[in-house]
């Protein structure tokens, strides 16, 4: 059966299958039927699927209006707002991902100059006006907004631009709106490829282009119109960053998709309990004329406004007594925001801003599971993201001889010598630093790991730190000032203070 047939079945499927419902079940079916409790199809089972989808049915039939209600959720939702913000800065950090060459010879020899020469490039190229086309963001902000897009959309798209007109370096990344791929452009083509959700891939279902509507933005909301044209761009020059959750998935879904509804419904919720603490404390008694005189209905004050009485005139007044919000609302709340945190794979106290009930156990627990998700959504990132984008920047930058050393650029030929680098994602302060330190210190003593490691789970570059104390140790020896040792630890012996130990000055005497 074609794609197509998934959202409609053919006049002798319908016969086949009500075939099969006048047959009576056989005592297996019935057994089956038994021991497989999911698979029961009652009343309470009525809208529940019974036909396994693919994930392209599933990105062709709800991907628009998935992504449309994640976005009105980001947009309007302080949780998801929230969570949003948590995969920002978390996944990407305050600023970006930390980049470092550790660039080597062919006998593993460090060569420093050219490291250096890499990362100076590199960091001139992330400042705005360069990393990205419009010249408003820098590397670290198209970051950022990559992975929001990514959070809130399922997916984030770049295209990589290059020539004398887009910057200084003859390169730069255009960021794009996912929803300039038509996730129901479904068509065979007559080259043998074919496009699926706005992507054409080839027989063994790589990306070959990516056909983007060629819209006015002015037109909101992406208006459809019959002549629609598209702008195809080579996949080479796309990165198209998503999480895979299922096999032969070509589009990313929202992160909270599982929690946009409940998500909704406590919204409404939040709402309404307000709106009723607020009206409840406006209104502070109604009056009843006993003469019976009516008011015209426009002259019956009905705005919520604190201290008011109002006169009803000569109607009858059912009881009104709001109670709520309640003394259960809150345990209420927590409840449905752990089951939102579960769906988003965030911690509830950081979703909810809530550390009444934790403590240093389960907090730190909590902390190291979350982190963990942090760093895979980094490495995905990293290698998805960035580096097809250092790639490209390379090659454009040893070509045009922009990276030098003592005014000699470095040469092309090298190319694949100068990819030895690293982004390293943002790093978290420890709870409780101190034990995390006497741990690491027992550690590298003990060679479990290496100083290195360590500084790296810092989010450091350890080439980086050991020039920065080399530095400080020379200008303190310049100053002529000794550092104090940290709390805890004897002060480096001096050749002044080296004494003889006694056995030796016994031996000595002798």
């Amino acid at each position: 059966m074609g794609f197509f047939g998934l959202f409609g079945k053919s006049s002798d499927a319908k016969r086949s299958q009500e075939s099969t419902r006048r047959q009576k079940p056989s005592a297996s079916g019935r057994i089956a039927a038994r021991m497989l409790q999911a698979a029961g199809t009652g009343r309470l089972e009525s809208t529940w699927l019974t036909t396994p989808q693919t994930a392209d049915a599933i990105i062709y039939q709800d991907w628009g209006s998935t992504v449309a209600r994640s976005r009105q959720m980001a947009n309007d939702a302080d949780h998801f707002k929230k969570f949003i913000q948590l995969c920002r800065d978390n996944v990407a950090g305050p600023t970006g991902f930390k980049f470092s060459a550790a660039i080597k010879d062919a006998d593993g020899k460090l060569d420093l100059l050219a490291s250096k020469a890499i990362e100076a490039a590199w960091l001139e190229f992330s400042f705005p006006g360069n990393y990205e086309i419009s010249g408003t963001m820098s590397r670290s902000d198209a970051e950022r907004l990559a992975i929001t897009s990514a959070a809130q959309d399922g997916e984030c798209i770049g295209i990589i631009r290059t020539g004398r007109s887009v910057g200084p370096w003859g390169i730069a990344v255009q960021m794009v709106d996912p929803v300039l791929l038509d996730h129901r452009q479904y068509e065979p083509l007559t080259n043998g490829n074919v496009i699926r959700h706005g992507i054409e891939f080839d027989s063994f279902n790589r990306p070959v282009n990516y056909w983007f509507k060629n819209y006015d933005e002015r037109l909101v909301g992406y208006v459809t119109h019959s002549g629609r044209e598209y702008n195809v761009v080579p996949a080479r020059d796309v990165v198209h960053w998503f999480i895979p959750e299922m096999v032969g998935q070509k589009r990313g879904l929202p992160w909270a998709r599982t929690a946009l509804w409940r998500g909704r419904m406590l919204s409404a919720f939040e709402d309404a309990a307000i709106t009723n603490a607020r009206v409840g404390a406006a209104k502070m008694g109604f009056f009843r004329d006993p003469d019976g005189d009516d008011f015209d209905e426009d002259e019956l004050p009905m705005d919520a406004e604190a201290g008011v009485f109002e006169n009803i005139g000569n109607r009858e007044m059912a009881n009104w007594n709001p109670q709520f919000p309640d003394q259960m609302t809150e345990s209420f709340m927590r409840s449905m925001l752990r089951s939102l945190a579960a769906g988003m794979g965030v911690s509830y106290h950081n979703l909810a801003n809530d550390l009444t009930s934790v403590n240093f156990s389960s907090i730190r627990q909590g902390a190291l599971d979350e982190r963990e998700v942090w760093k895979g959504l980094q490495e995905s990132f990293s290698l998805r993201w960035c580096w097809p984008i250092y790639e490209r920047w390379l090659e454009r930058a040893l070509l045009a001889q922009s990276i030098r050393v003592n005014d000699k650029p470095l040469k092309f030929e090298r190319v694949e010598k100068y990819k030895q680098v690293t982004f390293r994602g943002r790093r978290w302060a420890w709870i409780d630093p101190s034990s995390e330190q006497s741990a690491n210190e027992r550690a590298v003593g003990q060679a479990f790991t290496s100083r290195s490691r360590v500084i790296e789970d810092l989010g450091n570059d350890p080439q980086d730190v050991w020039e920065e104390m080399e530095r400080e140790n020379a200008e303190l020896k310049l100053r002529g000032i000794t550092p104090s040792a940290p709390a805890g630890t004897a002060p480096a012996p001096t050749e002044d203070s080296k004494q003889i130990p006694a056995q030796d000055q016994k031996d000595a005497d002798a």
